[in-house]
C-alpha cells in the first residue's frame, strides 16, 4: 500500500531524476567533507577527545586488590 502511494506520487513529479541525482551529490559532498574534515584532525586532539569518555576524574589505586 505504501509503495503504491509513493510510486503514484513520484510518477507525478516531473524532472524525478534531478531529485535523485542533488539527493547523491549532497549525501556523497556530506561524506567527503566529513572525510577530509576528519583527515585534518591533530592526533593530539583526537587522544584527548578519545580519552574523555573514560577518565573521569577519580584516581585507581596503586595496588589493585581483589574485593572478595
Amino acid at each position: 500500500m505504501l509503495y503504491n502511494l509513493a510510486h503514484s506520487i513520484l510518477r507525478e513529479v516531473e524532472n524525478v531524476n534531478a531529485y535523485g541525482l542533488f539527493s547523491f551529490l549532497l549525501f556523497f559532498g556530506f561524506f567527503t567533507g566529513v572525510l577530509i574534515w576528519a583527515g585534518w584532525l591533530k592526533k593530539n586532539h583526537l587522544n584527548y577527545m578519545g580519552s574523555l569518555p573514560l577518565d573521569g576524574g577519580e584516581k585507581e589505586p596503586a595496588n589493585k586488590s581483589n574485593p572478595e
